[in-house]
């Protein structure tokens, strides 16, 4: 039982590997973000308290310049910058 188990998750991965290998040939090895203010490293997110936990909501602000201004996640502008995101976050 255990071994067809692992047949079948190591069909699968021979099958991820090979959607994996398609996407990387139209799109190359790291397909880039759009260009919204939800991945700007300028967006700071708002987020409303629930309870004891914060939620982001759909709403923020742009820090570019002196410029503050309320954002919908979606939105984009010319001051884009693109958020670098750690090891831990990928």
């Amino acid at each position: 039982m255990i071994a067809e188990n692992v047949m079948k998750l190591e069909q699968e991965n021979i099958s991820l590997r090979a959607q994996l290998k398609e996407v990387e040939e139209l799109y190359g090895d790291k397909a880039e973000l759009p260009k919204n203010c939800e991945y700007c490293k300028n967006f700071m997110q708002h987020y409303i308290k629930i309870g004891i936990t914060y939620s982001p909501t759909c709403d923020g602000h742009c820090v570019a310049g002196n410029r503050v201004k309320n954002r919908k996640v979606g939105e984009k502008c010319k001051y884009f910058i693109q958020k670098e995101y750690g090891k831990n976050y990928i």
